[in-house]
């Protein structure tokens, strides 16, 4: 049975490919991630998935309940956030979650992981710093923006409200 259900996750994980990730756009030009900036009295946040493994398998992820981007592998984008405390939400086989409290003109770097689930991926974020998720990137790594034409729907309040429950019993 445990064949079976990795079978299944395997074929999942190989036949949701595509170019980009679901709702972003490939932009032509990489930026150097090391010197992402956020408009002065914003913060920027930038999630980035350092390895192929999975690479086809598409992460949505959340500034508490607004959808700000997806993921691919090999890849990352960057996200404006107001300064203040806020939980940044991946939405996978799991949903992981990390409280931050973001400070004006300063810029966060998130790692996600991904590994073998049951029928799909799991997901789980690092905090990282630039240079190393630059490095383990090799410098060679896609961006992505979000697709101003797609309507992805925010995190619904109660699926929200669980996330932070959890996420509160594990981080006391």
């Amino acid at each position: 049975m445990k064949r079976f259900f990795l079978l299944i996750g395997v074929c999942s994980l190989l036949l949701s490919g595509g170019c980009s990730p679901s709702r972003m756009i490939a932009k032509d030009v990489c930026p150097d991630l090391r010197e992402i900036k956020p408009p002065a009295g914003k913060s920027a946040l930038v999630i980035g998935r350092t390895t192929f493994f999975g690479g086809a398998v598409n992460i949505d992820n959340y500034v508490d309940r607004k959808f700000i981007g997806t993921t691919r592998g090999k890849g990352f984008f960057v996200s404006t956030v107001d300064p203040g405390q806020h939980f940044i939400i991946a939405d996978a086989e799991n949903f992981d979650a990390v409280l931050l409290n973001f400070e004006p003109d300063k810029t966060y770097y998130l790692r996600q992981e991904i590994r073998m689930g049951v029928l799909s991926a799991r997901t789980k974020y690092d905090i990282d710093e630039s240079k190393k998720m630059y490095d383990e990137m090799d410098g060679k790594c896609q961006y992505y923006e979000l697709d101003p034409s797609a309507n992805v729907p925010d995190l619904k309040e109660d699926k929200f409200n669980n996330i932070v429950t959890d996420y509160k019993k594990e981080h006391p």
